[in-house]
């Protein structure tokens, strides 16, 4: 009893009063972050004109590249900045378009929302704030708009609705824009395998043949099936291809050793020397390989093995080789018997096969159908979704059964949860360690020192944390994938949006709820002991408090962080050491090709921020100005990254965008939740009880709405195949509507049994109707007037606001327009399957399954029921020369690399079949020849 005395008696601190005494503070955090972001801009402009392959490595590729920037110091600044959206969406694809278009969008909604702020919350609450013994500064007012006093309550209760009203105008409009572009996009793809196919999963035994599978879906009328695959259990093969994969590799690395990379020998014939290698032979033939392989290597070796005591290393080296090319030719070979036996043999029976198949329809038309449909009567069996394309199939695990799946998922959400808890743990031992109150146990002279300058205290009270808590973070999205792979998910599209789903919700609860609960907690500790009660009014006075460590966190992010991604300490680091360490073309080839882009590490921090932007829209507006800077800042440097740096590892047509924008909308609870404690907590409970709809109308809108936004976005609409039915705006002419002739329908016969009434007739005016309308109006009065005329006006200023948002996606966006335009210059009309020249498809076609290739099996594990040639994409709108680099000295990049399925190149992976079966093997990849050097 005696805590709620001291605490009536002496109020709690103003929450104005923490706002002021580091509004300051501001100055030197933005000082510290703009040194560090300088000196990395400055290092990234010199570094990158002197190695500009290092750090535009995209720059390299033979087909979708981006333009050359050079060696000019700031030159590449301008150009990122004019780089327009067709190239992103041709070069990078639209996943990555929507994703700068994001960055965009969150721009413009903080510029807008900091115009709100400033001009209109900070000045009517400096009107109204009755407390007039603060003598502060303008910029102190500008900085903070905290709540002072109970008079100003009623601007941040009106900008609750103003705001909540700009997030979902944004927010909504986006949502149009994406769906439309995904729309348009999949016509434009509609005759590709990957639109076409839809992946089935729990199937069940009776329908476990491929074609039982297609008279299944034919008989449902969904369409006309073209293939189907039902995926084989084959974990022993696998096993087989990774190891013939490692002796390949060790005759390569043994090879460099005798010869160099690049050899320098005079006469180096690395065809003559590939034929003898890889010939299979036996008996004396063998033999006679093997000498000549002896003689060529003897001839073509390095110096240094020309002396007699070279070349008896030399020959040790031979006898090590000839053993591994020995079980090399062996693997090889039982690898090749396994493939013809399993075409020869295989029934489809379900011993030898998984309930996960692949079905391809005629059209793309058919698989959107098919996967809104349930098909089967049994509610847990012949689950039907679009298949991601088959770079994007995790295949090592899409075999796993159901109950295993189930087990890993659950194991992994533990995992995550103890994971969370312990994380929660250390972020809550950092604030409590870095505060200067905490640092005086083990640093008794750093107070003093503080004290005597604002700089140090900064750097320790607001740099540090912030600092220091985004690299502990930075190991995470890390952890997490590993988690997602071990769950079992079956994509890798899939996978990224689970760890980008993961990774914002553990920066929610360690940076947002932490830090913020940490100030409360270790403030008003002994009172919360002494009275439980007494905890929602604490929260709701210190919650405000930890704005200022949020400001420090946006401008560190901002103008610090973002800088030094341009630098890529850990990407360009490992290139480099394995550049030192490489030696056979194939290690230089993945040491210099471009990696593949994660989106976990660019979409959960920039969600973040705009949470912390949410929460405190209100109490400190100015942060809306720091949140536009961030956005700008970020937009740029993902721009360039996705632009020049980064190559897409698969493609989804936007489809996880739709999402990131609900957990951006859901942010919105978090700022309701503080602002409805804090006008509770200064007594005003009308403005509690008029704030309550906000949370019916998110809720709603969350709950329903965004549901219908992903399904819609999700499947493109059946009015939408058919390209030569008119569009809504045709069909809706007055001028060319048929009218009723009712001479013709007077003319017909009535009965009192016949059924003529509910056929369509026109409208005869009633006699008595102009009486009955004065009656009414003489009832009606002049309420029902004025709602009237009110109702009239609410239904034109939503149909106005409404055509602001709405994007017609019968229309196609200007950006197609554009991609034609500057993609189609010579004349030359467009594949209807890729971007690709129609006179070209002769020479892609080799390039899919070259016919001299030993390895690539050409039989088709999948059921093909239609004779016609489907051609396979590596991926929406893309063919193979995506991934061809320009050769150099130390590699020609005349193969692919293996980095999705080891044992199999990627370029294999462009089909629904498993590539263990039907994927291209790597093949020895021989030392380059220096030019100029011959016989």
């Amino acid at each position: 009893m005696s805590s709620v005395l001291v605490l009536e008696d002496t109020p709690p601190q103003d929450p104005a009063d923490e706002y002021l005494a580091h509004a300051s503070d501001l100055l030197t955090q933005t000082t510290f972050s703009l040194l560090i972001g300088g000196t990395a801009l400055f290092w990234f402009c010199l570094l990158r004109s002197r190695w500009p392959d290092v750090y535009a490595p995209r720059g390299r590729l033979l087909f979708a590249a981006p333009a050359r920037i050079g060696k000019t110091f700031f030159r590449w600044i301008s150009m990122v900045l004019h780089v327009k959206d067709a190239d992103i969406l041709f070069s990078a694809g639209l996943d990555a378009l929507l994703v700068l278009r994001l960055f965009r969008m969150l721009a413009w909604l903080s510029f807008s929302a900091s115009l709100i702020g400033l001009l209109v919350v900070v000045p009517a609450k400096v009107l109204l704030d009755s407390d007039s013994s603060k003598d502060t500064r303008l910029y102190d007012r500008v900085v903070t708009a905290a709540l002072g006093s109970k008079d100003s309550l009623v601007v941040h209760f009106a900008f609750a609705y103003v705001f909540t009203a700009l997030v979902y105008y944004y927010i909504a409009r986006f949502a149009y824009e994406t769906v439309a572009l995904r729309w348009q996009y999949l016509l434009r793809v509609r005759n590709t395998r990957p639109a076409r196919s839809i992946m089935v999963t729990s199937i069940p035994r009776e329908l476990a043949r491929e074609q039982r599978l297609k008279q299944h879906f034919e008989e449902c009328g969904l369409g006309n099936v073209l293939s189907v695959e039902i995926v084989p259990r084959i974990e022993r093969l696998g096993v087989l291809v990774r190891r013939r994969y490692q002796l390949l590799k060790r005759i390569e690395e043994q090879i460099v050793l005798m010869l160099g990379n690049p050899c320098r020998a005079v006469g180096y014939d690395p065809d003559a020397l590939h034929a003898l290698l890889t010939a299979h032979t036996h008996g004396a033939e063998a033999e006679i390989r093997r000498a000549s392989i002896r003689q060529a290597l003897h001839a073509w070796a390095l110096p240094q093995f020309h002396s007699e005591r070279g070349a008896r290393r030399l020959d040790a080296k031979l006898d090590q080789l000839d053993l591994v090319l020995r079980r090399f030719h062996h693997a090889d070979s039982v690898l090749q018997e396994v493939r013809s036996e399993w075409f020869s043999a295989y029934d489809g029976r379900r011993e030898r096969s998984s309930t996960v198949g692949y079905v391809t329809f005629e059209n793309a038309a058919s698989a959107h159908l098919a996967a809104q449909s349930f098909t089967f009567s049994q509610p847990f069996e012949m689950r039907v979704d679009l298949a991601s394309e088959p770079r994007d199939v995790f295949w090592q695990l899409v075999t796993l059964p159901r109950v295993s799946r189930q087990m890993r998922a659950f194991f992994s959400l533990a995992t995550y949860i103890l994971m969370l808890l312990y994380w929660l743990t250390l972020a809550f031992l950092l604030s409590t360690l870095v505060s200067l109150d905490s640092l005086k146990t083990y640093l008794p002279w750093l107070p003093d020192l503080a004290e005597k300058n604002r700089w140090i205290k900064a750097l320790f009270q607001y740099t540090t944390p912030t600092l220091m808590l985004s690299l502990m973070n930075a190991c995470i999205p890390y952890i997490l994938s590993w988690l997602a792979r071990l769950e079992g998910i079956q994509s890798r599209s899939a996978i990224q949006a689970s760890v980008v789903r993961r990774y914002y919700l553990f920066l929610l609860s360690n940076v947002l709820l932490i830090f913020t609960i940490s100030r409360a907690v270790l403030a008003d500790y002994s009172k919360w002991i002494d009275n439980p009660a007494l905890i929602p009014r604490l929260l709701a006075t210190r919650l405000p408090t930890a704005a200022p460590f949020f400001l420090d966190y946006v401008i560190l992010h901002a103008l610090a962080l973002y800088p030094v991604q341009l630098l890529q300490f850990g990407s360009i680091f490992l290139a480099v050491f394995r550049r030192t360490v490489c030696r056979t073309p194939r290690q230089f080839a993945d040491a210099m090709r471009p990696n593949y882009v994660d989106w976990a590490f660019i979409l959960p921090q920039p969600m973040l921020v705009f949470t912390v932007l949410a929460t405190y829209s209100s109490l400190a507006p100015f942060i809306f100005v720091l949140g536009a800077v961030y956005f700008v800042i970020g937009g740029f440097v993902t721009k360039y990254l996705l632009y020049y740096v980064y190559s897409r590892q698969f493609e989804t047509a936007g489809r996880f965008i739709l999402p990131v924008l609900k957990a951006l909308a859901g942010s919105l609870w978090h700022y309701y939740v503080l602002i409805i404690g804090l006008c509770a907590l200064k007594g005003k409970v009308l403005y509690v009880l008029l704030l309550l709809p906000l949370l019916y109308i998110n809720w709603y809108l969350l709950s329903r709405v965004s549901r219908q936004f992903y399904q819609s976005g999700k499947f493109v609409p059946s009015d939408m195949w058919n390209s030569d039915r008119q569009s809504p705006a045709e069909l809706v002419n007055t001028d060319e509507t048929p009218a009723v002739d009712s001479q013709q329908d007077a003319s017909r016969p009535s009965h009192h049994t016949s059924t003529d009434y509910l056929l369509p007739r026109p409208h005869v005016p009633s006699p008595f109707g102009d009486l009955l309308d004065s009656i009414d109006r003489e009832y009606q009065g002049a309420g029902s007037w004025l709602w009237e005329r009110l109702r009239v006006r609410l239904e034109r200023t939503w149909s106005t606001v409404f055509s602001k948002i709405y994007v017609n996606p019968q229309v196609p966006p200007a950006i197609f327009h554009d991609l034609d335009r500057c993609y189609s210059l010579t004349g030359r009309s467009l594949s209807q399957t890729n971007y690709v020249w129609e006179d070209d498809e002769e020479q892609e076609a080799e390039t899919h399954l070259p016919a001299t290739e030993p390895n690539t099996v050409t039989p088709r594990f999948s059921t093909t029921f239609d004779d016609t040639q489907m051609r396979a994409e590596l991926m929406l709108a893309r063919d193979q020369r995506e991934s061809q680099i320009v050769p150099d000295a130390y590699t020609d990049f005349s193969q692919s690399s293996v980095s999705l399925l080891e044992g199999v190149l990627d370029e294999g992976l462009a089909v629904y079949e498993h590539p263990y079966l039907i994927g291209n093997l790597p093949t020895l990849w021989l030392p380059t020849k220096v030019p100029g050097v011959t016989g």
